[in-house]
């Protein structure tokens, strides 16, 4: 099994960026929209990718590959009295 995992990174200006992230082999790197590399960070520790991979799935990602599970949508409008 492959720790690899990918993710896209939508740009405010619509580009869109690969993001690869192997934790076992302590990797980051940041591919643009040609397939070239932006950035490439190596010999990183485990616990350093895991937690790339956490504040970046929870806050600017949407996973490519695996389970995607898109939380149920809060039907709350405060506009709506």
């Amino acid at each position: 099994m492959t720790s690899e995992k990918v993710w896209t990174w939508m740009q405010a200006k619509g580009k869109v960026f690969k993001v690869i992230s192997n934790a076992s082999k302590g990797t980051i790197e940041v591919l643009n929209e040609n397939g070239e590399t932006v950035i490439r960070k190596t010999n990183l520790s485990r616990k350093q990718v895991e937690m790339v991979e956490k504040n970046f799935k929870n806050f600017v990602s949407k996973k490519l590959n695996g389970n995607n599970k898109i939380a149920p949508k809060d039907n709350f409008d405060p506009m709506v009295a």
